[in-house]
């Protein structure tokens, strides 16, 4: 097992986590695959553990089902931590054509989701690559510019120093402004455990 990503070496846990949110919103694997862009027959191989998928396959199942991607790459069932370190040395960097995830120090069964994340891109991506996942988003400008964008809401800029926390629930994308790619710390809350009329409650 690997710890760091909570996946064994054929990507059976990726797959069984995809297959119970799935499960959970009602939704078929032609459903997904066109919430996604991924096509039914990799959504069905990965669900199967044929395959595990890139990062950048299981970011956008995680957004066709409404998730955080860490919902879906780690393992809840090895037990609770009571205490987990992080090393900067030792960070995974996952990345995608908009960001790059560093993912930091986090509890499997615990509450909060933090990254350390690179913005790349400087133009909103097509509004199916925006994020969208119950709960609370804190965001910490760590250096550059960013903008912060809302469905049915104007953009707004934080520059380093900057923070802002928001309902991560509506449709929301980061861009970076100026030259150099923007760094923040964005934590979110995490780890739902039931659903109501298909949207994600916590205990």
């Amino acid at each position: 097992m690997n710890k760091r990503t909570g996946t064994n070496a054929d990507g059976l846990s990726i797959g069984v986590n995809i297959r119970r949110y799935r499960a959970a919103e009602g939704l078929t694997l032609k459903e997904l695959a066109k919430r996604s862009g991924v096509s039914i027959a990799t959504i069905s191989k990965i669900e199967n553990g044929k395959i595990s998928g890139g990062f950048e396959t299981i970011y956008k199942i995680a957004r066709g089902l409404c998730v955080l991607v860490t919902e879906i790459i780690i393992d809840d069932t090895g037990g609770v931590e009571s205490l987990v370190v992080h090393r900067r040395n030792k960070a995974d960097v996952h990345r995608t054509a908009l960001y790059d995830y560093y993912p930091q120090a986090f509890r499997n069964a615990g509450a909060l989701n933090p990254y350390v994340m690179v913005i790349h891109t400087r133009e909103p991506p097509d509004p199916r690559d925006w994020s969208v996942h119950d709960g609370e988003e804190f965001v910490l400008v760590l250096s550059g510019e960013i903008e912060l964008h809302q469905e049915k809401t104007k953009p707004v800029r934080l520059s380093t120093g900057d923070s802002v926390c928001f309902e991560s629930g509506r449709r929301h994308c980061f861009t970076s402004v100026g030259e150099r790619s923007a760094r923040i710390l964005s934590v979110s809350t995490r780890g739902p455990t039931t659903r109501t009329a298909g949207r994600l409650t916590y205990s």
